[in-house]
This record gives C-alpha cells, sequence and structure tokens, in this order.
C-alpha cells in the first residue's frame, strides 16, 4: 500500500522522461533484448526461464512496437530488467498490458510518448476506460490485479532509473533496484522500500534523508532500523506541518521556547492512539512513546553535531542556528521509562508447548488434510522452538549451515540417539555484532536442516536460473531465480498467526498462549536451560548475547516463577507447627543466603548463614528446620528408611545380645524421635496437599537439576554418620 500511495504522487522532476537517459539504458541492455519484437527462440536458456507462462506451450512472442516510442523501449527495457534482477516476467500480463497501453494511446494522444507522462493511478484508470470502451463492460478484478501490480513494477524501475540526483536525495529508496545504497550482509529483508514522499516540511525531509545517509554509511544505524526510525519522525513531521506556521529548522529563537515547543510535542505524542494493531484506537504504549520521543532526539542531536556541514550540503542556513539544547530536549524521566523485560507470559509451559511441538506438523500438511502447505515454515517454526533462536536468524541461514563439532572423535550413533551435539550450527547474528554466531545441536536438528535441503532441490530448483547455488536455507518462492532472497518474514507471520488461531492453544491455567508472538519460544528455551541448571555464562553463549546482563533479564522471569511456586506451600517446622516467619520474608532469606549447607533434601535450614551448624545431619529434631508439600515425597521415602533402619537395627541388637533394644538406647531415642518428627511433619502437610488436589510436588525453578544430586549427596553423608 505504501508503494501504491507514493507512485501516485511521482510528478516531480526527478523522475520525468529524459531521453538521453533513456538512450544509456537502451545501449546497456543485451542486443537480444534490443528489439521491438522479442521472442523466446531467440533467447538462451537461462533468459527464457525468467519468462513466467501459463498453459502447455513454452514459446512467446512480445511486440513491443505496437506501442509508440519511446514507451516501446521503455517497456523492453523493464522486461530485461526484471529478469536480471532475479524474477520472472509473467508473459500473459505483460501481453495485455502492451496491448491496452497502445490501444490507450491511441485513444488519448496526449498520453503518446513515455510511460513516465502519466501517473500509475491515471494510468490504471485511463486503461480501464479503454476496456470498457472497446469491450463494453468494465475489465475483471484478476486483469486489474495483474495489470496495476506489473505496471507500478515498471514504472517504479523506470522512475528510480530516470532520477540522476544522489541515491540519499531521491523520494524512494529501494536497494533492490539501487545499488548504490550501503548495507550490511543479508540486507534488507522483507518489504524494501523507504519512503519520504510523504515526509514535510521539506527541510525536514531533505535533512532526515541526509541523516540517514551519512549513518548507514558509517555504520551507526542499519537498515532494519533506519525504517523504524522513519516512521518515528514522521509522526514530527505531521505535527509541525498542521502548525499554523510551519517552524524553521532551528524551530524557535530561543533554549526556553525551544523547550515549551517540545514540552508541546511530548503532550501531543502521548495523545495519540493505535492506528493498527491489536490496540487499535487504544493509547500508544509507553515503549512506542518513548521510542517515537527518541527518534526526534536523536535526529536533532545528529543535526546539532554536524550543523555546519549540514547547512552547506543541504543549502539551509537555519541548521546553524542550533544550540547545545537542541541535542536534549528532554530532561530526564520525561520521555518515560520503558521497560524492556520478559515477563512471565512470555514463556510457554511444558503443557502448551508439548500441544505446539504436536501439532506443527499441519504447517506442511496439504490443505485436503487440514493443513497448510508450507513445508519451509513448518520446519522455520521447529528450528525456533528447538533452538530458541530468533525468527530472522533461522529464515536467512545458510544453505549449509552445519560444520563438524571439533573433538577426539565423532560422536557415535548411540549417542546421537541419545540426543548429544553432534555438529555446530552457524546462524545469521544480524542483530549484536561481535555476538556468537554459532552453537551446538543435536542429530534432530541436523535431520531438519538435511530434510530442508533435500525439499528445496526437488521443489524450487526448477525455478532457479541454470547453475544457481543457493545462498539461504529457506528460499523465498517468487521472484527468486537466483535463489538469493530468503523466505520473507511477512510470509511467516501470516501462516503463523493462522495456525495459532486454528490450534486455538491454552496453558496449563486455560490461558491462550499466543506463540504467534515468535520471540516467546526464545524466552522458553532460556528460562528451561535456566531452570535445568545451566550456568549463566553457558547460557549466555548458548543464546548469542554479547554480555550476562540480557541473559540476566531470563533469570529475572525465573525467579518470578521460583517466588511463586514457592509461595503456594504451607511451611511447618520439625515439630509439626506452621512456621510463624512470613513466607515472603522466609524466601528473600534463602535467596540471599543461597548457601548450598542450607538446601537440604527434606526441606530448608533457617540457621543464619554465619553460625556454623553442630548437630551434624539430625536436622528433623532441630527448631531451625522447615519444610513444606514441595518434599513429601522425600519426607516419606525418609520415614519409610527409618522404620527399615530401627527394625534392622534392633534385631541385630536382639540377636548379638540376646536381648532387645531398650527405650534408654542413645540410638534409639534419637531415631525414634526423627521418625516421630517426619509423622508430624507428613500429616501436617498432607491436609492442605488433600484439599487442593496437589497430586505432584513442585520444585523451586533452577533447583530440579541439582536437588537429585544433592539429596543422593545428603543420602551418602546420613549412611556415613551411621
Amino acid at each position: 500500500m505504501g508503494s501504491k500511495l507514493l507512485l501516485e504522487n511521482m510528478r516531480d522532476t526527478s523522475g520525468c522522461f529524459h531521453s538521453e537517459v533513456l538512450e544509456v539504458l537502451w545501449a546497456a541492455i543485451p542486443a537480444r533484448f534490443r528489439t521491438i519484437e522479442l521472442a523466446s527462440v531467440d533467447l538462451g536458456h537461462e533468459e527464457a526461464a525468467g519468462f513466467s507462462i501459463s498453459g502447455r506451450h513454452q514459446n512467446f512472442r512480445l511486440w513491443f512496437g505496437q506501442l509508440s516510442e519511446p514507451m516501446d523501449r521503455e517497456m523492453a527495457w523493464c522486461c530485461w530488467r526484471i529478469v536480471e534482477l532475479g524474477g520472472r516476467v509473467p508473459v500473459g500480463a505483460l501481453s495485455s498490458l502492451i496491448r491496452w497501453l497502445a490501444a490507450t494511446v491511441k485513444d488519448h494522444p496526449e498520453l503518446r510518448g513515455s510511460l513516465m507522462t502519466a501517473t500509475p493511478r491515471e494510468w490504471e484508470q485511463t486503461l480501464a476506460a479503454t476496456w470498457a470502451r472497446h469491450k463494453g463492460r468494465l475489465p475483471g478484478k484478476h486483469w486489474l490485479l495483474n495489470t496495476a501490480r506489473l505496471l507500478r513494477r515498471c514504472y517504479q524501475m523506470l522512475w528510480t532509473a530516470y532520477d540522476q540526483r544522489p541515491w540519499w536525495q531521491r523520494e524512494v529508496w529501494d536497494p533492490g533496484l539501487d545499488p548504490q545504497i550501503p548495507r550490511r550482509e543479508h540486507e534488507p529483508q522483507g518489504d524494501y522500500s523507504i519512503y519520504f514522499q510523504q515526509l514535510q516540511p521539506l527541510w525536514f525531509r531533505r535533512a532526515t534523508q541526509w541523516y540517514f545517509k551519512i549513518s548507514l554509511e558509517t555504520g551507526d544505524l542499519t537498515w532494519s532500523t533506519i525504517r523504524t526510525r522513519r516512521s518515528g519522525l514522521q509522526v514530527f513531521g505531521d505535527w509541525i506541518t498542521a502548525q499554523q506556521a510551519a517552524p524553521p529548522p532551528c524551530l524557535r529563537d530561543d533554549p526556553a521556547a525551544v523547550r515549551a515547543f517540545m514540552l508541546d510535542y511530548l503532550a501531543h505524542v502521548r495523545a495519540q492512539t493505535a492506528s493498527t494493531g491489536a490496540n487499535l484506537g487504544k493509547p500508544l504504549s509507553p515503549l512506542r512513546v518513548n521510542d517515537i520521543l527518541t527518534d526526534i532526539e536523536k535526529f536533532y542531536a545528529f543535526m546539532t553535531d554536524h550543523r555546519e556541514t549540514a547547512a552547506r550540503v543541504l543549502d539551509e542556513p537555519g541548521w546553524l542556528a542550533l544550540g547545545p539544547y537542541h541535542a536534549i530536549l528532554w530532561r530526564h524521566g520525561e520521555k518515560g521509562r520503558a521497560k524492556v523485560r520478559p515477563e512471565r507470559r512470555e514463556v510457554i509451559d511444558d503443557t502448551a508447548f508439548s500441544q505446539i511441538m504436536t501439532n506443527l506438523h499441519l504447517l506442511g500438511a496439504a490443505e485436503d488434510d487440514g493443513g497448510f502447505d508450507d513445508e519451509q515454515i513448518m520446519r522455520i517454526m521447529m528450528l525456533v522452538a528447538r533452538t530458541g533462536r530468533r525468527i530472522s536468524e533461522i529464515r536467512m541461514l545458510d544453505r549449509d549451515p552445519l560444520f563438524p563439532l571439533d573433538q577426539l572423535s565423532p560422536p557415535s550413533e548411540q549417542d546421537a540417539a541419545d540426543g548429544a551435539f553432534v555438529a555446530k550450527l552457524r546462524y545469521q547474528q544480524t542483530k549484536i555484532e561481535q555476538a556468537p554466531d554459532t552453537m551446538l545441536v543435536d542429530a534432530e536438528i541436523v535431520a531438519i536442516i538435511r530434510e530442508q535441503q533435500q525439499w528445496a532441490d526437488i521443489h524450487l530448483a526448477p525455478r532457479w536460473a541454470p547453475g544457481t547455488r543457493p545462498k539461504y536455507l529457506f528460499l523465498a518462492h517468487k521472484m527468486n531465480r537466483h535463489a538469493d532472497k530468503p523466505y520473507t518474514v511477512e510470509a511467516i507471520h501470516q501462516k503463523v498467526v493462522d495456525f495459532a488461531q486454528r490450534l486455538d492453544i491454552r496453558d496449563s491455567a486455560g490461558r491462550l498462549v499466543d506463540f504467534n508472538r515468535t520471540h516467546r519460544f526464545r524466552h522458553t528455551k532460556a528460562t528451561s536451560l535456566l531452570n535445568a541448571g545451566v550456568p549463566l555464562h553457558v547460557v549466555q553463549r548458548y543464546m548469542g548475547h554479547l554480555s550476562p546482563t540480557m541473559t540476566m533479564e531470563y533469570a529475572e522471569t525465573l525467579a518470578a516463577t521460583h517466588e511463586a511456586e514457592f509461595l503456594r506451600y504451607r511451611k511447618v517446622t520439625a515439630d509439626g507447627r506452621d512456621l510463624q516467619t512470613d513466607p515472603r520474608d522466609l524466601y528473600d532469606m534463602l535467596e540471599l543466603d543461597k548457601r548450598t549447607d542450607r538446601i537440604l533434601p527434606n526441606g530448608w535450614c533457617l540457621l543464619p548463614p554465619r553460625q556454623v551448624c553442630e548437630k551434624g545431619n539430625a536436622c528433623l529434631t532441630c527448631e531451625k528446620f522447615t519444610s513444606d508439600a514441595t518434599f513429601l515425597p522425600e519426607l516419606h521415602n525418609q520415614r519409610h528408611r527409618t522404620e527399615q533402619l530401627i527394625t534392622e537395627r534392633q534385631q541385630a541388637f536382639q540377636a548379638r545380645t540376646g536381648q532387645p533394644m531398650g527405650a534408654d538406647n542413645i540410638w534409639l531415642a534419637g531415631r525414634l524421635q526423627e521418625h516421630d518428627a517426619l509423622g508430624r511433619i507428613i500429616v501436617k502437610l498432607e491436609q492442605p496437599r488433600l484439599a487442593d488436589s496437589t497430586t505432584q510436588a513442585v520444585r523451586g525453578a533452577g533447583v530440579s537439576a541439582r536437588t537429585d544430586a544433592r539429596a543422593a549427596k545428603a543420602e551418602e553423608t546420613r549412611d556415613n554418620a551411621r
């Protein structure tokens, strides 16, 4: 829609017809295309593969000679340009467009000449009128859609080629048509173009373009960042244009007036509502408000720092009036503090995750079988869910992203079957420079990648130019004869949204899981690693973070889960009384302590960290001991083992001495005391356990992987003491 709106306004002198430019364009194309009648028999196999033909017959003939000069050369050049860029020319649509352009020019002599004589919208309306006049009815929607799409495509290519200004001064930036535009590897992705036509006033538009140009060339901003920032700057442009008199670049003449002006803008932004998306009509989020305000503040900070150069390059002396107060438009805290932190709802619980993985095959299943008939998206989502990588990192994987492990011996088949790591996966780290870009993967991930390679060779290779080596593992279906464009992010999001809505998956609490927000898989993976006790620095490396700071955001999510689970259970002491300490205070005490000798297999020790325990393993008779229902399985086992131990020792004592062990026996008294304590604790804990129908013990988040080991160690210690 943005392209449609912009092309209707491409009427300034920069995009008009230039005969001398057309001569250069005409001379640059191969002789086979430099003709008024292009036939398939005159083309090589690779060039002919650039034309899409419906029906059984693969031969075609395009007669550009129907058109007047220079329109015939323009359309022939566009035909070649589409093929050169790796696209496919729809022969039927192009033949129809040429025919009706010729008929329209014949009926309207004022349109004779270049395709640039009228706007795309004017051409569409006139073509439809010509069709109706000749056939007595309006053209069908399908014809209008195909014709309009091809017409706009040709128009934009010509508009860009005729524009002889420096690339950054053009109203449309399209790296797909202009290789001069700086960009990083793998950029841009998705919708190529950035549009400036609507950005007013003119001094603001030109300055924005120059700011983006310098930022791209120096690497200070990326293509995706300037697309987002362009949106924020539009809000400011619309606001100042709506003023009674548009302000100059310095906005106001003195610092106090500038500050008042920008405080008015701050209030204006906070009063805005969302125009699209799920929050349509609702106030903008604090994060969006902060982004919009930051966009204009960074723009003015840049222009202040480069005011002398800007005044010269842009031929606008008004930039010289900028002062230090333009570099910081708001005081600390005035823009609001937008917190960007994963929340608990970002993590997909086991119940929902299992349902998602069980149904992912539907993305690749045929539509007749209730699926979405897209095996590429199916494998993309499999890898996203299994690896925790960002969606962009997966869809832009190299054709062969796997590397062998650096180890003494390769994994055995049994190791692979057990889920051992068998290879390294290199992904596109496009978000954080210098961050890790490889990760360990198991045989299942390798199998998914190999399956995708085979699928592409069978189903997509016939569309490629001969001899093409694919650049990516997941490839765009259309306009990709050179196999150098990855699967589009727009297609992924649309399919996943539809998939999520159809499945209506809910978590263990019955809440709808909107996993179409694919970043939730990343939160889930990080949390699961931390929950399993994986060290922070290992999780940081696996997730591709440059520092542990971001990884700790997931740890905070985990801590919230840990606290919630901890507070669910009733705490009792060794003699079966309810613990009088506030559960939240108890939680804080244990978290602040973090002493491994205070984490017991059957509860917690509340002894202050600086005091030394002199009771050995007599925790069950200690007033500092506390426990809750999460330890019931261990408490039951311990009580059973205590009963067995008492029985065995009594039998051994009687066999050795010929008389039963007396009640005054110190060892027996201690064990009976422990057995009695266990009984009181279990009875107390099982009361709420039966009331809330709890059937499974819940361990604190982050310690589940360590508890078993500690329990085994504690058991060994007790046996040695006995």
